[in-house]
């Protein structure tokens, strides 16, 4: 009896040294490996050089485009309009999400058919001079407005020199967008200025005009 329970407690003795080894096996170092994947995701994530903000290079442009004026009866370009066309190409070709309304009016003389047809050509006019210096015609968009929105009333060569013109108008784009008046031109296609109003030259023989 002594024996076997000698021989009891000396297996019971090995059970539990068994177990507690292994119980205490020794942990797996995970510094290596946490260290490892913080590293990996500190590269994953972008730096502020390489972060762009949507639409950061045009949110605080201001961009400044002139009326270009016209002749009576004419959507020939003056001298002052193409330097003013010349300067909106340089501005507008370096901006490249900005789309604009190219808008042509004309003056009261004459038919309103005759006159939506003549804004058409100071528009398109204008915006060929722009396609011509590297503007994508897509983002120019034509529209002819006649004798309807003038800028000014009354028959005198200054009102009829402001309302003959092409306007731009912002369509799409994140800037701040100024119109700014242009060059007048007289009927002859004369620089004029905005003080110098000569008259009421309309009241005289415009009953017979046939166009702008």
């Amino acid at each position: 009896m002594l024996h076997k329970a000698q021989l009891i407690s000396v297996v019971a003795a090995l059970s539990l040294a068994a177990v507690s080894a292994c119980g205490s096996k020794p942990k797996k170092d995970t510094t290596e490996s946490t260290s490892s994947a913080g590293a990996a995701s500190k590269q994953a994530m972008p730096t502020p050089a390489n972060v762009q903000e949507a639409a950061g290079d045009l949110r605080d442009l201001l961009l400044t485009l002139r009326r270009v004026h016209f002749p009576y009866d004419s959507n020939k370009l003056t001298p002052p309009a193409r330097k003013a066309l010349e300067e909106a190409g340089e501005k507008l070709t370096g901006l490249a999400d900005v789309h604009l309304y190219v808008e042509g009016h004309s003056d009261e003389r004459g038919t309103e058919e005759y006159n939506i047809a003549l804004s058409d050509g100071r528009a398109r006019t204008v915006a060929d001079f722009l396609i011509s210096l590297g503007v994508e015609t897509g983002r120019l968009h034509v529209l002819s407005m006649g004798e309807a929105a003038p800028l000014a009333s009354g028959k005198t060569d200054l009102a009829h020199a402001k309302n003959r013109r092409v306007d731009f108008r912002l369509m799409r784009g994140d800037i701040q967008f100024v119109l700014a008046e242009g060059d007048l031109v007289d009927d002859a296609g004369g620089t004029m200025g905005d003080e110098s109003d000569k008259g009421d030259k309309g009241d005289e023989g415009d009953e017979g005009d046939e166009d702008d």
